[in-house]
């Protein structure tokens, strides 16, 4: 995964990979991917599909 705010590479490895479990970094927990050279709260792969997936049923009915 790419940083989206200093475009460095993320190791998958980093906190919420999958989009399931919470970064650990956040009070009550987030669903976000931390930059570990610019802290940069990234949106988790897997939250964001599903996103996008719910956002394309609302255009086509």
């Amino acid at each position: 995964m790419i940083c989206g705010f200093c475009h460095k590479e993320i190791p998958e490895n980093i906190g919420a990979a999958d989009g399931e479990k919470s970064c650990g970094a956040c009070l009550g927990g987030c669903r976000k991917i931390h930059c570990p050279y610019c802290g940069y709260a990234n949106p988790a792969p897997g939250f964001l599909s599903r996103l996008l997936k719910k956002e394309k049923g609302k255009d086509n009915g």
